[in-house]
């Protein structure tokens, strides 16, 4: 855990120092992108410092036949494209996509806390979000809330317009174009149906 902080810290401390971020450019792709392209590199270069063999580090190595190396670099190929394919580009993927909906929760949550609906935004985020737990029905929760079903109904839908616009604002900040944040949210869509 403490060894995943120094690393989260000193990738940012990095990138600030080295102004790595500089380099970005809205011609050269997606921030996202980069940020991922430049997360990795930092982290093959922490694993290379840490796996450096300082003065010979006492071992003697042996020289392979042209099986063995035939074998050996078979075994990294093998290696390096299933953690590519599974590991590190998930994991960022999913946590964008998370720090992206929460962001988007928290933007509609201020507009309906603005607005003197907390309790209504409480009520009914379940329809955003999902959850473990079969939905409530609208006719139930129309009458926990003490609104007509139709009523709640219509909140349902416009509580829906307003997440995907307060979506839609979330990634505007971070792309140059309308086609851009469609694309992005056609991403967001993907990595959470696991497509």
């Amino acid at each position: 855990m403490h060894d995943a902080q120094d690393l989260t810290q000193g990738f940012f401390a990095y990138l600030i120092e080295h102004k790595i971020y500089t380099r970005a450019g809205r011609q050269k792709g997606k921030f996202r992108s980069f940020l991922l392209a430049s997360l990795k590199n930092f982290l093959a270069d922490a694993y290379d410092r840490d796996q450096a063999l300082k003065r010979g580090g006492g071992y003697n190595f042996l020289p392979l036949n042209e099986e063995q190396i035939d074998e050996a670099e078979s075994m990294f190929q093998t290696h390096h494209a299933v953690s590519e394919f599974n590991g590190e580009d998930r994991l960022f993927e999913s946590s964008w996509a998370e720090a992206l909906v929460s962001a988007g929760l928290r933007q509609l949550a201020a507009t309906y806390a603005a607005d003197g609906k907390e309790k209504l935004f409480q009520e009914l985020k379940i329809f955003l979000t999902g959850s473990a737990e079969p939905l409530p029905s609208y006719a139930e929760l129309a009458a926990r809330l003490g609104i007509v079903a139709s009523t709640l109904r219509s909140d349902v839908t416009r509580m829906r317009a307003q997440y995907r616009e307060a979506l839609r604002a979330q990634v505007r900040q971070t792309v140059g174009s309308d086609a851009e944040v469609d694309e992005e949210l056609h991403e967001l869509l993907r990595v959470l149906t696991g497509g």
